[in-house]
């Protein structure tokens, strides 16, 4: 049990790229799935971190009164919206929590995380460490079908930004730069970081993306 703790705690310190292992437990979400799930891993647009963190940038520019860097961080902030334009409607999910709501999401950013629920022994060590290898070697949908084939329980949570509100935004804070009012330019860009919600889910609830009309 000691050897299974101990492989268990490397394969949860593993941090990638836009996939994590966390250490920490997580609840476990809503059983009642309305919704429709994919068998592969939950693809993050980069893109949509890329407007997130200009839209950032931008805000601290406007802090420090340097409207030129404002300006700056702003116009690349839109550069990455045309670029995620080509990709968002593969990469898209709805709420998963609102099934009512018409809102269309850009994951960002995700973690996993073992459920409250999960106990190490010898069998699940090895499919840990084999999940956490295919992970490395840029093998996320393979790696879930390790953790499924292992009943191991594991949720994942993500980070996602509403597509049309984010570049309305972006736009709106534009014209208020370029119309000289920047305290309505940065109130603009904190409604589109605030605009970002978390959604977690299981590895057996994975939510489709695309355009699943």
């Amino acid at each position: 049990m000691k050897s299974a703790s101990k492989l268990t705690a490397i394969a949860l310190a593993a941090l990638m790229t836009s996939t994590s292992f966390m250490a920490h437990a997580a609840s476990a979400p809503d059983p009642a799935m309305v919704y429709q799930t994919q068998k592969k891993m939950l693809r993050t647009a980069d893109e949509a971190l890329t407007v997130l963190t200009r839209a950032h940038a931008a805000r601290l520019a406007l802090f420090d009164n340097d409207i030129e860097t404002a300006q700056a961080k702003l116009a690349e902030a839109r550069v990455a919206f045309d670029k995620a334009e080509k990709t968002m409607n593969d990469l898209t999910i709805g709420d998963t929590e609102d099934p009512t709501n018409p809102t269309q999401y850009l994951p960002f950013d995700m973690s996993m995380t073992l459920t409250d629920g999960f106990v190490a022994t010898d069998e699940n060590k090895l499919a840990l460490e084999k999940a956490y290898g295919l992970m490395q070697t840029a093998s996320p949908d393979d790696a879930i079908e390790v953790l499924r084939l292992a009943s191991i329980d594991v949720n994942v949570s993500a980070a996602l930004l509403p597509i049309v509100e984010a570049s309305e935004q972006v736009q709106k804070a534009q014209t208020f730069l370029d119309d000289g009012e920047y305290f309505k330019a940065n109130l603009a860009l904190k409604a589109l970081e605030d605009s970002v919600i978390t959604r977690t889910f299981s590895i057996d609830a994975i939510p489709q993306q695309g355009d699943i009309s």
